[in-house]
């Protein structure tokens, strides 16, 4: 069984390449899944089901084209598009779970949230949280004029950008205790989310966490295959910088609505351009400390070996966004965690 998990993709028009990535990983990637789980914040913002713009429209019909070809597709809600609602889900064919929905896959239990509800030293934006997801003010919300919700979308990003400039950076990330309380709660070994947009993977008292990324000059995704989870990421082109030249005539418009390269390139494939990264615990070793980069709470000790070519290369205490960033010329990525 393949599993697959993206968040944070904050698809807007203003984005176009974040849009063609999408839709190319659910043709390339999602397609040979047997499920997708959808984290979040799929969108910068969602105003309602009714909203006509057709970048929303174009999402919609690519992910009915999924779940028409019996891939189903799970979402979960994020602080943007906590709106989505009934329609969505009937239009496209997806299945709303809560705030909180477990996983069990052999013998693990794996807990899925968006992330924002374990921000909990952030208040100001708990207490936005509380206000917005009152199913009362829901409600109100959905019935307003459509230029109306339009305003307050605009008005509650920028609001947001200007909090979130002057708050200090630990506030907006999960809080310990609660990441504890979850896992805890919901009897999981492993919580896998998205919002804070640092990706990695995290040791805690009741478990791992893992944490998928934003989808901005790379694209980020978990894939569950047996008893492995792999956290990978991906270059993001923008149209500018293939080296293919084109003219109207060698682009075909397809299902989507956008016009898009008919040559263009699916996504790399493990087998094609990745290198694979397993992570195993191992005991510290003096030797192996990396000067300047000491270990914080709650990261993960690994062992990391260069799987292609089956030799240990270094031993260093880091989270996975760090040993990514090491990789960075890599076009697909990949950290390996047994289950």
């Amino acid at each position: 069984m393949t599993l697959l998990f993206i968040s944070d993709l904050h698809l807007s028009r203003e984005r176009p390449a974040i849009t063609r990535a999408f839709f190319h990983f659910l043709d390339q990637k999602a397609k040979t899944a047997d499920a997708l789980y959808i984290l979040g914040d799929l969108f910068e913002a969602w105003i309602g089901d009714d909203d006509p713009e057709p970048l929303a429209r174009q999402a919609v019909a690519a992910l009915r084209e999924l779940t028409d070809s019996g891939i189903p597709v799970y979402f979960l809600h994020g602080n943007r598009d906590f709106l989505i609602g009934s329609r969505f889900a009937r239009e496209t064919g997806c299945t709303l779970l809560g705030d909180y929905h477990v996983l069990e896959v052999d013998d693990q239990r794996i807990l899925l949230c968006h992330g924002d509800t374990l921000c909990t030293e952030d208040r100001a934006y708990q207490k936005f949280r509380r206000k917005v997801r009152n199913p009362f003010y829901r409600w109100l919300l959905a019935h307003l004029p459509l230029k109306r919700r339009q305003r307050i979308a605009r008005d509650w990003r920028a609001k947001s950008m200007a909090a979130n400039a002057n708050k200090a950076e630990n506030i907006m990330d999960v809080t310990e205790s609660e990441v504890n309380a979850a896992l805890s709660a919901h009897k999981a070994q492993i919580l896998i989310h998205g919002h804070t947009h640092r990706p990695g993977v995290h040791s805690h008292e009741q478990g791992d966490r893992v944490v998928l990324g934003d989808w901005e000059s790379r694209g980020w995704y978990i894939r569950i295959e047996g008893d492995q989870l792999d956290l990978i990421d991906f270059v993001i082109n923008e149209p500018a910088e293939r080296t293919e030249t084109t003219t109207p005539d060698s682009r075909e418009s397809n299902s989507h609505g956008d016009n898009r390269q008919a040559s263009e390139p699916a996504l790399p494939t493990r087998d094609e351009t990745s290198s694979d990264f397993r992570l195993t615990p191992f005991e510290p070793v003096e030797s192996a400390e990396v000067p300047g980069e000491p270990p914080e709470d709650g990261q993960a000790n690994c062992q990391i070996q260069d799987t292609d070519h089956n030799s240990p290369q270094t031993l260093i205490r880091a989270t996975a966004d760090r040993l990514l960033r090491g990789e960075a010329n890599r076009p697909e990525r990949q950290l390996t965690l047994d289950l």
